[in-house]
């Protein structure tokens, strides 16, 4: 009985209500560097690739996100001051 129980609340998180994935911590690095390199930039992808964004409502989105997240910090590497910037780190 109580794997039917645990059946159904794991179906009906993906059917129903979808659930939410964590912010990866390399999006959180992201955002944080971001900030660092170019002031401002980073609330404005706090909507996205933030803890709350929309990113996180799925596992499809959340992996996507990740690997943006990861594209971007390899293109941040080109950046001059990236290496000095410890939020880049």
């Amino acid at each position: 009985m109580r794997k039917i129980v645990a059946l159904f609340a794991v179906v009906g998180c993906f059917a129903f209500v979808g659930c939410t994935k964590p912010q990866s911590e390399n999006c959180k690095k992201l955002i944080a560097c971001s900030e660092a390199l170019s002031p401002g930039t980073g609330a404005t992808m706090e909507t996205s690739y933030g803890k709350d964004g929309a990113c996180w409502k799925n596992s499809d989105s959340a992996a996507a996100c990740t690997t943006a997240c990861d594209n971007a910090m390899a293109g941040f590497k080109a950046m001059p001051n990236f290496a000095t910037t410890d939020a880049c780190k």
